[in-house]
């Protein structure tokens, strides 16, 4: 017996129960992915105003692109793909509409996720209400 007054490999039903559920949920990989997108969308914030005034008369898709090129790459192609991924996921269905901040922010924190977490299936928590908390929506 150990010093609780159990038998070696006896399991406490209670914390059984926790991490059953815990586990069940995937409470604690939400909860590291919520971290995660809320990083991106603080960081994001913050380079996209430091563009905005730096090039505050340019249109919302220079904007855009400036972004791409300060927070993920240099290369136009890149960007470019990175736009029209934003586009395809959150634009252009159910309806088509323009791509905003939200939108890209979104896209940037699931594809950082799935690459930060490549065992995980898919993204766990709500990305766009973590975002939608963070990123003013006229942005």
């Amino acid at each position: 017996m150990d010093v609780h007054g159990k038998e070696p490999g006896e399991v406490d039903s209670k914390s059984s129960w926790l991490d059953t559920t815990l586990r069940q949920f995937n409470f604690i990989a939400v909860m590291r992915e919520r971290n995660q997108i809320r990083r991106t969308c603080v960081e994001s914030l913050k380079i996209y105003r430091q563009v905005a005034e730096e090039i505050s008369e340019a249109s919302k898709t220079a904007l855009y692109t400036r972004f791409i090129e300060k927070r993920c790459v240099a290369d136009p192609r890149d960007v470019r793909e990175i736009i029209r991924h934003a586009v395809e996921s959150f634009a252009s269905w159910p309806v088509e509409r323009d791509l905003t901040f939200r939108d890209l922010v979104c896209y940037l924190a699931i594809t950082e996720c799935l690459q930060a977490n490549p065992t995980e299936i898919g993204v766990h928590a709500r990305v766009f209400d973590v975002v939608s908390n963070i990123i003013p929506a006229d942005l």
